[in-house]
Parts: C-alpha cells; structure tokens; sequence
C-alpha cells in the first residue's frame, strides 16, 4: 500500500485509501474540474506510524471507550489520545516520500504554500459528515512545516467533538485519517455552494454563500456572508442577500495567513457580480452531475479562475415540503430558521445571544 497517492491516481472509491476529502478530490480532479493539484498521505501512512510506536493496539481500544454523555472524562481522552498520536515519530522511509512529493508539487518554483487538510476514512460519504471537526491548515510553506501539520491532523482524529461525532452515530470502526497536502491559490473570494438548498430540501435551487478572502470565515461561520440562491432553470439568480464582513483571511507578506480588518462599506459591498455568481452555479451544477446526487462544494476565485476545492455529498439534507418540527412558537411555527451544521434535535433552556463574544453564556446554569 502506498504512503503517497496523487488526485489524478484516486477515486470516489477510494475513501479507505485517501479519506472522504481525499477521494473527493480524486474525483473531481479525475472528472475534469477546475482542482489545485496535490497528493494525499494515505491513511496506510497514519496506521503505520502508529504501528511501528507500538500504540496502534492501545490508540484504538481506548477510542472506542468515549461516551459523550461525560464531558469531562472525554476531554481527558481525547488530549491523552491526541498526545500518543504527536509523540509516535515518523518513520524514516514515509518521511522521505512526504518530503519528495511536496517538493515535486512545487516543481522548478521550490517551496510553495500548501493547505494541509484532515481526511477521515468515514468522513465526507453519504452517511456521516465530519466537516470542521478535524484539522486544516493553510498557507503552508516548507517540508518540515508540512510535516509537523501532518502530524497535527492525525492527532486531530481524537478531537472531542470527533470522538462524540463517532460514538453518538455509533461508528465503530477503528479510526483512521489521511491527510491532503493541496497547493494553495491565492483567494481574492471564496465560499460554499449546496445543489440543493439545505433548508427546504428543493432539488431545483443552488445555495451560494460568499465572502472575500480564503472561504475559512465562510465554512467556520466566522463572518455572514452573503447568500444567493439560483434557480436550475436557466440557471437565473432568484434572491441576493448580502452579508456583512468585519474581516478576511488572505495570504500574508510571510506567506502565513494573515487577518484583514475590513472597513464598513468594504465588508458590506456585495461580493459576487451577477455573471460571477451564474459561474459558480455553473460550476456546482458539474460538480453535482459528475456524482449524480446533490453536493456541498467548497469554491474559490483567483487571478486565475475559478476552482473547487472540495466536495460531499449534502448529509442533512430533508425532503422539501417536509411537516414542521415539535415545538416553536404557539401557533405550531418554528421561532428560529437557518441552515443547520449537523442533524439531530435537541431541546432545553434557549439562551438569546447578541454577539459571539457572549458565546461563553451557552455554559451557564
């Protein structure tokens, strides 16, 4: 089994392999899609490494020990799991194929910035979701940077939130993770797009949400961008709600990423012209016709076009016209709409909150 495997050498298939992330962009990369190249240290390499600490065993049956209903002692899991994970050396020989695929990822430019991105064996397929529970990194620049990264990704598998994840969807298998190492484009607009709008489950619309810079503050629900919805038929842009932005992540005079203040009119001018977002909905549409089921991709937008960086299928996606759910306001309607991260319902206290800076109050009582 190899410890390095390129896009073009992979396919949807190949979750085992490449992780759902890693498979995906074999996918894409293989059905013609405008990708950035690179290569995924397979999840073999990660398996390995554990196997020659003498910890593989070890790592696996105390996962498969967390349960969520117990906070605390799933936190001290996860930093004794995360711990053991960091410490196991990497082996000689898969730390030679590493540094060699990168530098050939750089070709005569040398040393490029790389995004150093999780890939778990049961993330990003139809059953489960593990968006922004493990690791990504970007604008990484260096062969021993993008070593340690690797290293961070792997132990990012026994995150809390992921140990929680796996237990309360009962998935059971050992927990494993691939890493892709992708060449980084320099963002000037980035942001997600659902082929079927995840609110009402309506198969004839596209979902765009945009922001200015790397797509980070997008996925991570750092910034509202802004949000249009298009119509399959034409395809015709229906409704435009634009977003505000405080700040945007973009590659800095280092290469690292650095945090930009934005000014008012700047965060609040729209991001994305009519024919920009007519473009990006051409570009979901092939994306959604290469897998034949709707898909929540990951774009951007350089200097040199247009790509994608990323796609899954949509896992919480419900059937359109569906009945409300219990509770709400007296009359039966629901109090508060929006696109929701995970599925599930919860119940209890609500607690109004007017700023993230008042996210410590969801701990309260």
């Amino acid at each position: 089994m190899p410890f390095i495997a390129w896009f073009e050498q992979l396919t949807k298939a190949d979750t085992e392999v490449a992780g759902g992330k890693g498979a995906n962009l074999g996918e894409l990369t293989r059905g013609g899609l405008p990708v950035p190249p690179g290569f995924v240290v397979t999840a073999e390499a990660y398996l390995r490494t554990l196997e020659a600490a003498g910890c593989r065993d070890d790592v696996r049956g105390r996962a498969a020990t967390a349960r969520p209903d117990d906070p605390a002692a799933l936190d001290a899991l996860a930093v004794d799991l995360e711990a053991k994970v960091r410490a196991a050396p990497v082996p000689d020989a898969l730390r030679a194929e590493i540094v060699a695929a990168y530098a050939r990822l750089g070709g005569d430019q040398g040393p490029v910035a790389v995004a150093v991105r999780s890939s778990a064996t049961s993330e990003d397929t139809a059953g489960a979701s593990f968006a922004g529970m493990n690791k990504t990194f970007t604008n990484v620049a260096g062969a021993d940077a993008v070593l340690d990264r690797v290293r961070d990704c792997w132990a990012s598998v026994f995150g809390p939130r992921v140990l929680a994840y796996r237990a309360g969807r009962g998935i059971t298998d050992e927990p494993a993770i691939a890493v892709v190492v992708q060449r980084m484009v320099e963002a000037q607009r980035s942001g997600v797009a659902f082929t079927a709008d995840p609110a009402d489950g309506r198969r004839d619309r596209i979902v765009i949400e945009a922001a200015r810079g790397l797509g980070e503050v997008v996925v991570s629900g750092q910034v509202e961008p802004d949000t249009y919805v298009v119509a399959k038929d034409g395809p015709r842009i229906v409704t435009v709600r634009i977003g505000h932005q405080s700040h945007q992540i973009v590659r800095g005079p280092d290469g690292a990423d650095l945090v930009q203040d934005l000014d008012a009119a700047t965060g609040g001018a729209r991001v994305l012209d009519d024919d920009e977002v007519l473009a990006v909905a051409a570009l979901a549409l092939r994306v959604e016709a290469l897998y034949g089921e709707p898909q929540d991709l990951e774009w951007c937008v350089a200097s040199d076009g247009l790509h994608v960086v990323q796609s899954r299928p949509i896992t919480t996606l419900v059937d359109a016209g569906g009945g409300p759910m219990a509770g709400g306001g007296g009359d039966g309607s629901p109090l508060v709409t929006g696109l929701g991260a995970s599925p599930g319902r919860v119940s209890g206290r609500v607690r109004v909150l007017r700023s993230p800076g008042e996210g410590g109050r969801l701990l309260d009582g």
